[in-house]
């Protein structure tokens, strides 16, 4: 190992990984990082393989959140420090790609924060996770997948077939992508092109990529689970892709089992490994799985195993658009807690077809004008969100979602429009109504609801 953070790297994919490197680490370290070639054998002083051993072991213990005995502070400990400059430069990154520079329309900037900030409150893991971001438009370059993980969160259908790279295609591919940065602006290029698919069952991935680049000048980050199927394909990938798109996190290889993470680090050197996250989803991995999609099939067969397995959340990244250039299809989403009426993570406002590049623009203009609303219409159905808890209090009312809340002043019969809304959905224009509302009334209880709309604790149906 060459460097800090590529010692770090392999070191912590192995300790999420593999339990048995997990116990030879806490009791064994030296010996187990020598085994792996992390740290010499011979040629460097005692004292100094032991403090890069308890480094190492301490680094991997924090970004895992482990309990311990930890005697290094963290300013201290170089693996780390290298390992966190490292991600925050790939975070500046994508925050770059979503900057409110990146949106054409600030009415969609807008919209594109309320649902960020819906999904934090309705779920704290997501408040720990600051790089979780949803992007308004993905592609899917095939219909289904063929790899079918069975922790998949949004129950990917059985590959059927692929967009293939045909001039015909290659046409309307670059079309649509050049009225989607028209139309959203740099944002377009934020999202990927894949979400229930696998990139590289559609043999010709790799050039609808490289229009993509070449329209919106940014490469789309791509996720595969067969990565020790085709690597010198993955090679040429990453030989085209560039040091520099590579090292912005844009290839990632998901790990379905130890074994299949045994390949890939036998097939692959470090040094092509050093900037491609190995995401641990075999299930002797400290990493959970969402209970959602075909996780929760997952979750019903591991029974008492699977209890801590699971969290309930979401792994759709999408608010706006997700495409399907075979089906020829676009379906404006939202994402959701799972639960029984939304299993994948997200809801389907709407679905359009197309069959040309005009059509395209036509049918993204009127779903994004129709369900991307930042302002509360007047004349929708208002519900409460599933999640929201009301406590009346003296003066106020508290709005509570999963341990974070809000409170609002119970005046100018705010009380009984809550109370309204509650029993069922109702419009901002029958409160007005019900409560006999003046001009000044109703213009502050739209705002009561505009405020608790904007947070995620009001939805309109």
């Amino acid at each position: 190992m060459n460097t800090d953070i590529s010692s770090l790297k392999y070191c912590l994919e192995n300790y999420v990984a593999d339990p048995s490197f997990r116990s030879r680490m806490q009791t064994r370290p030296q010996e187990t990082l020598q085994e792996h070639g992390i740290l010499p054998d011979t040629q460097t002083p005692r004292e100094d393989v032991s403090s890069d051993t308890e480094m190492l072991l301490e680094a991997c213990c924090r970004l895992c959140r482990c309990s311990g005995e930890l005697r290094i502070p963290e300013e201290q400990n170089r693996y780390l420090l290298e390992f966190r400059a490292h991600q925050q430069e790939i975070m500046r990154e994508y925050e770059r790609r979503i900057a409110d520079d990146a949106y054409a329309d600030r009415r969609l900037l807008l919209w594109s924060r309320q649902v960020r900030r819906r999904c934090r409150m309705e779920n704290r893991q997501f408040r720990r996770r600051d790089a979780i971001q949803y992007y308004p438009l993905f592609f899917e370059l095939s219909d289904g997948c063929s790899v079918q993980c069975p922790f998949c969160g949004v129950d990917a259908p059985l590959w059927k077939s692929d967009f293939a790279y045909t001039p015909e295609n290659a046409g309307l591919w670059r079309e649509i992508l050049q009225i989607s940065v028209r139309y959203l602006g740099r944002v377009a290029g934020a999202g990927a092109c894949y979400m229930a698919t696998e990139p590289f069952d559609n043999p010709d991935y790799e050039r609808f990529i490289y229009d993509f680049r070449a329209v919106t000048g940014l490469v789309p980050q791509t996720t595969t689970a067969v990565a020790d199927r085709c690597p010198e394909r993955i090679r040429a990938f990453m030989e085209e892709l560039g040091p520099d798109a590579v090292r912005n996190a844009a290839l990632r290889f998901s790990i379905r089992s130890l074994s299949q993470l045994r390949r890939i680090q036998e097939i692959y050197r470090p040094e092509e490994l050093k900037d491609i996250e190995l995401l641990a989803n075999n299930p002797e991995s400290l990493n959970q799985y969402s209970l959602s999609g075909k996780g929760i099939r997952l979750r019903a067969r591991m029974g008492e195993k699977g209890r801590d397995k699971f969290l309930r959340y979401g792994i759709c990244c999408t608010a706006g658009l997700r495409v399907n250039m075979v089906r020829k299809t676009m379906e404006f989403l939202e994402p959701e807690l799972p639960s029984e009426m939304f299993p994948n993570g997200y809801r389907i406002r709407e679905t359009r077809t197309f069959t040309d590049a005009k059509e395209f623009e036509t049918g993204m203009r009127r779903l994004f004008e129709t369900w991307a609303l930042p302002e509360l219409p007047e004349d929708a159905p208002l519900q409460f969100n599933g999640v929201c808890r009301i406590v009346e209090k003296e003066t106020c009312i508290e709005f509570w979602g999963d341990g974070v809340g809000c409170s609002l002043a119970k005046d100018g019969g705010f009380r009984e429009a809550i109370r309204l809304v509650s029993e069922e959905p109702t419009t901002l224009t029958q409160l007005y109504r019900a409560l006999s509302a003046g001009e000044g009334d109703a213009l502050r209880l739209w705002q009561k609801f505009q405020y608790l709309y904007e947070r995620g604790y009001v939805r309109w149906a």
